[in-house]
């Protein structure tokens, strides 16, 4: 190999190492402290009705129902998230958020209403909310449903045996309490 051809290789060399040097150091992203610990949290609105969230009572984002948001870049310690009703101050929940490790940490917002409901009618009933089966409730047997989310839901009951209708009810849930359906 001639002194011209070594000298090309070594060129080609030197910028193939320089071209992936620069093109690793565009996509490091290597964090001014390594030892600094970063998450995310996750923030689901489970209640019903769009809702306001804040982190140590600074506004974060809105959220409609059953829809999320990602709070980035989150250091370590110990974080508020609160909610409130949309556009009010309101608060609906408050949850605290130990960042002790990086990634992803929940936190859903949730109603506290309940629906409890009574089977009076004699006979084993399958129980459905909204078209979902909540599963069989014997005679004089009750169900508790938590958190139930605002909004109206629609209950049916029907018979075990053949699955035909018995009763069904709307109910609206608009405050946080417990609501009752006894079936007769």
């Amino acid at each position: 190999m001639n002194f011209r051809n070594r000298t090309r290789l070594w060129a080609i060399s030197v910028f193939v190492l320089l071209g992936i040097f620069v093109c690793s150091m565009i996509n490091c992203k290597s964090p001014e402290n390594p030892d600094e610990i970063t998450a995310r949290i996750v923030v689901s609105n489970e209640y019903g009705i769009e809702i306001d969230v804040y982190m140590e009572g600074v506004y974060q984002f809105w959220l409609e129902f059953l829809y999320y948001e990602v709070i980035e870049n989150v250091s370590a310690g110990v974080y508020v998230i609160t909610a409130n009703k949309k556009d009010t101050e309101e608060e609906i929940s408050r949850s605290t958020v130990n960042i002790d490790t990086g990634g992803e940490y929940w936190v859903a917002i949730l109603s506290s209403a309940s629906l409890t409901i009574i089977n009076g009618f004699g006979e084993t009933l399958n129980i459905y909310t909204n078209s979902s089966l909540q599963g069989e409730l014997g005679d004089q047997e009750s169900l508790v449903i938590d958190n139930v989310p605002f909004g109206d839901h629609v209950l049916e009951a029907s018979m075990a045996t053949d699955n035909s209708l018995v009763a069904f009810t709307v109910i609206s849930v608009v405050e946080e309490k417990e609501y009752t359906w006894t079936i007769k």
